[in-house]
C-alpha cells in the first residue's frame, strides 16, 4: 500500500510539472509571436515609408509651387497691392473682403488634395524678423535683443563678441570674449567657426554662449557661461516671459522690419525698446494694416518719428512648411523662397524636416 500511495504522489507531481512547463511554452510562443508581429509591423512601415519617399518629396515640392501662386496672386489684388499684413489669406487671413477682388475664393492653405495625397501649406514672411547678418553695424539693437532674450550683461557680452567673431572672415577672437576655431575645436565635438554669415537661424546654437533655453525662449534660465539652472521658480518676479532668439532673428530678409507682421517684441526693438508704443503699432495695424510706405507714419503715430525708415510693409522673403500626406504616410518639408520678379518666386533652399 505504501509503494502505491509514493507512486501516485510522483505521477501527480509530473503531470504539475508538465502543466508548467507547457504554460510557460505557451507564453514563451506567444511573446515570441507578438513580437515578431510588432517586427513585421515596423518592417512593413519603414517599406512603405521607403516606397513612398519620392511620392511624398514631390507632395512637398507641390505644396511649395502652390504658395509660390498665392504670393503671386496675393501681389496683384487691387485692394491689397503694395502691402503684406497677417489679415490677407497667404498669413491665414480671411483675404479680401469684395469677392470681385478675391482671387482666393474656394481656394484653402489646408488639406489641399494633390494626386493621391494631401498637402497642408504655412507661410511666413522673414521680414517680420532682424536680420542676424546686420546686428554686426547695430551692436546697440543687438545687446537689446539678447538683454529682451533673458541674456544678462555678461552673458550678452560674450555672445556679442563670440557671434562677431563667427561671421567675419578672420581668425583672430575679439579680445576677452571672442571665440574662433581655436576655442571651438576644443569642445565635443569639434568644429570650426563659420567665418562668414549666417545662413540658418539655428547656426546661432554653435555660437559661444547661446544655449538652447536662450534660443528657443520660455521660462528657463540658462546662461552664457554654461550655469544650467533649469526651470525658473515659481518665485520668480519677472514682469515678461523671455522670447527666443528664434522669435527676433531671420538669417535672410530684405533688412527693414515687416510693421504689419512683426510680433511686438520686434516692433519694440526696432523702437528702442519701447513696448508701450509697439502695442500701441500692433493694435492700430489690426484696425487698418499700413498700405505702404506713406502709411508707415500712421501706424506708429507722432511718438515713433524717426523710426519710419526702419520699417517696410512688404515682404519679399518667406519661410514655407508643407506637410505632405499619402496614405498613413506624412512628412513635413520646408523651403525658403524669395521673389524674384513681379509674378516670380524663387526657391533658394528645399529639406524636409
Amino acid at each position: 500500500m505504501r509503494s502505491c500511495h509514493v507512486h501516485v504522489v510522483k505521477s501527480g507531481r509530473s503531470r504539475g510539472v508538465a502543466l508548467v512547463i507547457v504554460l510557460l511554452t505557451l507564453f514563451a510562443l506567444s511573446a515570441m509571436a507578438g513580437i515578431f508581429a510588432y517586427s513585421m509591423k515596423v518592417e512593413m512601415r519603414l517599406a512603405m515609408n521607403t516606397s513612398n519617399s519620392t511620392e511624398l518629396e514631390w507632395l512637398g515640392r507641390s505644396g511649395v509651387e502652390y504658395a509660390k501662386w498665392v504670393l503671386v496672386q496675393q501681389d496683384q489684388v487691387p485692394s491689397e497691392r503694395g502691402f503684406h499684413a497677417l489679415n490677407q489669406f497667404w498669413a491665414g487671413g480671411p483675404g479680401p473682403v469684395e469677392s470681385a477682388d478675391n482671387p482666393f475664393a474656394g481656394e484653402s492653405l489646408r488639406d489641399i488634395p494633390v494626386g493621391e495625397g494631401r498637402v497642408s501649406v504655412q507661410i511666413e514672411d522673414q521680414e517680420r524678423f532682424l536680420n542676424i547678418n546686420s546686428m554686426a553695424r547695430n551692436p546697440a539693437l543687438l545687446d537689446l535683443a539678447l538683454s529682451r532674450a533673458g541674456a544678462d550683461a555678461t552673458d550678452g557680452a560674450i555672445i556679442t563678441s563670440a557671434l562677431t567673431d563667427w561671421m567675419d572672415r578672420d581668425d583672430f577672437a575679439q579680445a576677452g570674449n571672442g571665440a574662433e576655431s581655436e576655442y571651438y575645436l576644443g569642445l565635443d565635438p569639434p568644429y570650426r567657426a563659420k567665418n562668414g554669415p549666417i545662413d540658418d537661424i539655428r547656426e546661432l546654437l554653435l555660437v559661444r554662449g547661446v544655449t538652447p533655453a536662450l534660443f528657443w525662449g520660455g521660462n528657463y534660465r540658462v546662461t552664457a557661461r554654461g550655469d544650467h539652472s533649469g526651470f525658473r521658480s515659481s518665485s520668480s518676479r519677472d514682469d515678461e516671459p523671455t522670447i527666443g532668439l528664434n522669435s527676433i532673428f531671420c538669417a535672410l530678409s530684405s533688412g527693414r522690419v515687416n510693421i504689419n507682421t512683426a510680433n511686438r517684441d520686434v516692433i519694440a526693438l526696432v523702437l528702442g525698446g519701447d513696448t508701450s508704443l509697439a502695442g500701441e503699432v500692433l493694435r492700430i495695424r489690426e484696425e487698418q494694416p499700413a498700405r505702404g510706405g506713406g502709411d508707415i507714419s500712421r501706424v506708429l503715430g507722432p511718438a515713433g518719428t524717426g523710426f519710419q525708415q526702419l520699417f517696410t510693409t512688404q515682404s519679399t522673403t518667406f519661410v514655407v512648411r508643407v506637410l505632405a500626406a499619402l496614405g498613413p504616410a506624412k512628412r513635413t518639408y520646408y523651403a525658403l523662397i524669395r521673389r524674384s520678379g513681379a509674378r516670380d518666386y524663387q526657391t533658394l533652399l528645399f529639406r524636409e524636416e
